[in-house]
């Protein structure tokens, strides 16, 4: 892994000395990772840091409906002609965004179908048009191949990535780092539409459809922000005698704080999940008012299961407990962490809910669930 690091400003970073032509970019209202560079003939979708700990690492993809009219300075860059018809996804955030643009048709091979919710890419996967090509380490590189798509579309948890794209660099198949999971902003993440509409030329289709989204989300979080009284916020599990908790610049925390809750670890000035241990959950843990994303628990007694000292928790006496886990499919996955990375104001008007239910009387939660 540290040999693959040191390459990785020769391989993955491409800045030019001179400008290829007249150009305008796009602008990003949310997302960090991302943006497009847009000239007459051809797009650069520039993508920065796109895996955990990522420092300095810029890469660049080319997209043009005529592959001949890219200049010459730009060749030795991921080509990738548009619109795309054959796609690959590695993450069912992937899956979602194409499935917002109306083309999950063009999707060929995904990774690991339980996971998948898309009711109409589950009908595909069980007619055996859409294969499974692996995960990680186990990737099917045979059937990749054999399924001849446009792009594969994946993503990096570590350095450890650059391995894939060299080798399906070397069969012709551009590899896509999508680096949406990083953002830290619901409607950051949510942005990422307009990154995989490029590859359809959908950009006017994705820019109606994330507009929307922002005015609902900031219909919601207005609701939300003139409350005066607060409801603690504690989310998680332990896993193992250990407690790994979001910072206050997190996913988790952003839609806590726009819902117009406190979280309890709102003074954790970091992006990244941290290991907590059990007795300084417990010390702030114990008087919250209210506990969402915990884990895979189902019930309050998988709850108390997991560890017996849980059973003092406020929100657990009182069942004010609540878990992400209201649309699990039939093989167990989660479509929160599909259908809702489209739908963040869905969920943050579920926490609303939740927090402060006379604000949204009558409304039904949609990816949360009260546990009992």
């Amino acid at each position: 892994v540290v040999f693959m690091l040191a390459l990785l400003p020769a391989c993955y970073s491409h800045y030019r000395e001179t400008p290829v032509g007249e150009e305008s970019l796009s602008g990003n209202t949310q997302a960090r990772g991302f943006r497009i560079e847009a000239f007459p003939e051809f797009r650069i979708l520039h993508v920065k840091d796109p895996w955990q700990g990522s420092s300095g690492i810029h890469l660049e993809y080319v997209l043009a409906s005529d592959i001949s009219k890219i200049p010459d300075s730009l060749t030795h860059l991921p080509l990738v002609q548009t619109p795309v018809s054959r796609v690959i996804c590695m993450s069912t955030t992937h899956v979602a965004m194409i499935g917002a643009l109306g083309m999950t048709g063009s999707i060929v091979g995904i990774s690991g179908p339980d996971y998948i919710s898309n009711r109409e890419l589950r009908k595909r996967i069980e007619a055996g048009e859409v294969r499974d090509v692996g995960t990680d380490q186990a990737l099917n590189y045979e059937r990749i191949v054999s399924l001849q798509p446009d792009i594969l579309i994946s993503y990096g948890i570590t350095a450890e990535v650059s391995g894939m794209v060299k080798r399906l660099k070397e069969t012709g198949i551009p590899v896509i780092l999508n680096g949406d999971y990083l953002e830290n902003e619901p409607l950051g993440k949510c942005e990422w539409l307009r990154f995989i509409a490029a590859f359809y030329e959908m950009d006017r289709e994705a820019d109606s459809i994330f507009y929307g989204i922002i005015e609902q989300y900031e219909g919601y979080r207005e609701l939300a922000a003139g409350i005066m009284a607060r409801p603690r916020v504690m989310t998680g599990l332990p896993w193992k005698d250990t407690w790994y908790v979001p910072g206050s610049k997190s996913f988790a925390a952003a839609f806590i704080r726009d819902a117009g809750g406190e979280y309890i670890w709102g003074d954790r000035d970091s992006r990244e999940a941290a290991p907590v241990d059990l007795e300084s959950v417990y010390a702030r843990g114990a008087s919250a008012d209210i506990w969402i994303n915990c884990g895979a628990a189902r019930s309050l007694e998988d709850i108390r299961q997991t560890e017996t000292r849980l059973e003092h928790f406020k929100p657990l006496r009182e069942g004010s407990v609540y878990n992400n886990t209201a649309r699990l499919n039939p093989s167990g996955g989660n479509d929160f962490w599909e259908s809702g990375v489209m739908e963040p104001h869905l969920v943050l008007a579920d926490l609303i809910r939740i927090f402060h239910p006379g604000l949204l009387p009558g409304y039904e939660l949609r990816y949360y669930e009260q546990l009992h």
